[in-house]
């Protein structure tokens, strides 16, 4: 795929590039690159980030956090080095959001896990939640349409028993642009048939 590149020098493109960098030589030269470029760069991955944080905050590089369940970089890396990220990212007011780290949709239902994770290393309860709604919007550029309750606004909303990053939470309905969706399916039949014995 081609960049898209500015139409006037100096200004930033129109769409940002996404860049896979983890480690902080792939940080560096994913920096380096979209300076030499001219391009408006997003890392995503982002493990080492913090170690970069003040230079990704002066060039507005935010990072779309690639997953906090999995092993830190290096060996003698502290064992939390990965879940306090976003609290660390969020202190020196580099713009992040969190994935569930998987390159396909089988592991989305650990989203709101991930961001508990990083709320209970230092994270705020707010930007934990922002991190999985608000902050991916406005990344991806969206935020206009998407990723708060505001008037004007494609919004999903949920009701549910309990604090929507908690696992022993409930989702009780659904609506979907407007519209209460059925929550049974396959694993609720089950439960529900094994329930009744």
């Amino acid at each position: 795929m081609r960049p898209v590149l500015p139409a006037k020098p100096g200004a930033a493109p129109a769409r940002p590039v996404f860049m896979h960098a983890d480690d902080l030589a792939q940080i560096r030269f994913a920096l380096d690159f979209a300076a030499r470029h001219g391009l408006r760069l997003v890392i995503v991955g982002g493990a080492d980030a913090w170690r970069v944080a003040d230079t990704l905050r002066e060039r507005d590089v935010p990072v779309v956090i690639g997953g906090l369940l999995r092993l830190p970089m290096r060996r003698d890396d502290p064992p939390d080095a990965l879940f306090t990220l976003p609290a660390k990212l969020a202190a020196a007011g580099v713009r992040f959001c969190i994935t569930d780290g998987g390159r396909d949709s089988t592991n989305a239902r650990n989203l709101p896990f991930e961001a508990a994770h990083a709320r209970a290393f230092g994270l705020s309860d707010d930007d934990a939640l922002k991190a999985v709604t608000l902050y991916p919007a406005q990344i991806l550029g969206v935020a206009d349409k998407l990723g708060s309750l505001d008037v004007g606004k494609l919004a999903n909303l949920f009701v549910a028993d309990g604090d929507p990053l908690e696992p022993s939470t409930r989702i009780e309905r659904v609506f979907i642009q407007g519209r209460e969706v059925e929550l049974s399916d396959r694993q609720t039949a089950l439960r529900d048939k094994y329930l009744r014995r």
